[in-house]
């Protein structure tokens, strides 16, 4: 008999299920695939910022909940959350599973951590411990003071966990699963082919061979000033860059309607003529489309964590990322006063490689993960007195 619990993994927005994707398969494997399950709640169905359900295997049992509301506005955020977790508290009063799974920090994973609580649901939570310097730092640790049980990247957040009161014995060391899929499309013997009908979007399609560079830029909503400074000099810097640019539209988070609406602008007067505009791809087109490049700039954790395996140059602009381990491909350019440098960083690193990091995991965290949570028994942590 199978005693491993059976697993709900929520994903809330188009990124996550990079993150939980081989934990998911590597679960399945190990203990049954009526052992899992997915819920899709908020912007992970939205089509506007990248409905992920068809990237999700037939066999696996899905959950779907719209509940993003169509404003950048923070009543709407806290809306998106709240309604989120109503959705999820229905769900599981006549689904309940043994455990629950929420990934690290996104806005909307209070709603899911919060509901699991309430339920007294044991939940697990992936990547705490983790710094930034945004407002994900208060939702990431609120999701592990809720949390029964932590699945983290390394010694230093496993560190930090423990500095804010979580029991040692309850945390797991096992990377980042997003690192699987890195690892995976860097070894396939025959790389996948990109063609230009699934890089579907609006912009130049350049060839596919010629240098370019990615753009990932989201709202710092703890430095919302900043950001209009920020997005003018990356349009002005990848203008006379001499090279093309796939630039992936912004996550939905406060400010992002006011970024949007100047990409736009500047697409509407003649400017980013050699950028490809994209909303999301399937996590291993993605990384293929990364491998291929040359640089990228932005304020994105995939230029920290993933990109560290990779060993590509990244420019990291503003306070984004600011507290988050970094490794030697990471050029931070934190000071918006000093704005105008970023076109002569992005010249002097175009094209120059690192050493590869193994900071954020090995290519194996899946499977440890999955093996973790199988030998686990859930329960509900009780503070020891």
């Amino acid at each position: 008999m199978n005693s491993s619990p059976i697993l709900e993994v929520v994903v809330t927005a188009r990124p996550s299920w990079a993150r939980v994707k081989h934990l998911v398969l590597n679960y399945a494997s190990l203990h049954g695939p009526e052992k899992i399950r997915v819920s899709l709640v908020g912007p992970a169905v939205s089509k506007r910022y990248g409905d992920i359900s068809k990237q999700i295997p037939d066999w696996l049992k899905v959950f779907q909940f719209p509940a993003l509301h169509d404003s950048d506005e923070l009543d709407a955020v806290a809306l998106t959350c709240i309604e989120g977790a109503n959705a999820l508290v229905r769900h599981w009063a006549q689904n309940r599973p043994d455990c629950v799974l929420v990934i690290a920090d996104r806005t909307e994973t209070l709603g899911v951590s919060m509901s699991a609580a309430l339920m007294q649901i044991p939940l697990i939570h992936l990547q705490g411990g983790e710094i930034s310097g945004s407002i994900d730092d208060k939702i990431r640790d609120t999701n592990s003071k809720l949390a029964d049980f932590h699945l983290t990247t390394n010694e230093f957040t496993k560190k930090r966990l423990i500095e804010i009161g979580e029991p040692e014995d309850l945390i797991r060391v096992v990377g980042c699963p997003s690192i699987d899929i890195v690892n995976e499309v860097m070894n396939l013997k025959d790389r996948i082919q990109l063609t230009q009908e699934e890089l579907s979007g609006v912009g130049n399609n350049f060839d596919l061979k010629s240098k370019y560079g990615i753009v990932m830029f989201h709202p710092d909503t703890l430095n919302e000033s900043q950001n209009m400074i920020w997005i003018k000099e990356i349009i002005n810097s990848i203008e006379i860059s001499g090279i093309n640019w796939f630039w992936f539209w912004p996550n939905p988070d406060h400010g992002t309607n006011s970024i949007s609406k100047e990409i736009r602008h500047s697409r509407e007067v003649g400017k980013l003529e050699r950028v490809k505009f994209i909303i999301n791809l399937p996590p291993e087109k993605f990384v293929q489309l990364v491998c291929n490049s040359k640089i990228m700039v932005g304020n994105s954790s995939f230029g920290i964590r993933e990109s560290s395996f990779l060993g590509l140059p990244v420019v990291n602009i503003g306070k984004r990322q600011n507290g988050r381990q970094r490794s030697s491909n990471v050029i931070d350019l934190e000071d918006s006063t000093r704005s105008s440098e970023l076109s002569s960083i992005i010249k002097s690193n175009l094209e120059k490689t690192y050493p590869q990091s193994t900071l954020y995991g090995d290519g194996t965290s899946g499977f440890k993960a999955a093996k973790c949570i199988g030998e686990w028994v859930p329960r509900v942590k009780i503070r020891k007195i």
